[in-house]
């Protein structure tokens, strides 16, 4: 039958509920959502990266707070934050799972690991 049809507070209760079922789907209410995405930190303090290994799930974020008084990057194959300033963070979104080994390019010896799960 054409909505046309259909008594006008049939049509306005069926739009309601379109509305409600479709805000319930767009947060995750639906069964086989995928989980919300969970963030990380990094601190990078006393020329290291803390912690020097770290788990995350494809789709988490990892944030690198710096907190030494000099510049420091993260660089992996996977991701390069660039030079990040003293008392600047930068931040990276999981693509795929992996192990990402990563350094500071502008201090070799800082290494860590990025475990993608």
């Amino acid at each position: 039958m054409p909505s046309s049809c259909w008594p006008r507070s049939s049509r306005r209760r069926a739009l309601v509920a379109l509305v409600v079922a479709l805000a319930a789907l767009s947060v995750g209410g639906a069964t086989g959502a995928a989980p919300a995405a969970t963030p990380h930190t990094v601190v990078m303090e006393a020329v290291a990266f803390q912690p020097a290994v770290l788990t995350v799930h494809v789709g988490d974020t990892v944030v690198w707070r710096n907190q030494d008084p000099f510049p420091h990057t993260a660089t992996s194959a996977a991701f390069d934050s660039g030079p990040i300033a003293a008392g600047a963070s930068w931040t990276y979104r999981t693509q795929q799972r992996g192990e990402l080994a990563y350094i500071c390019t502008l201090h070799p010896t800082m290494k860590a690991v990025l475990r993608v799960e």
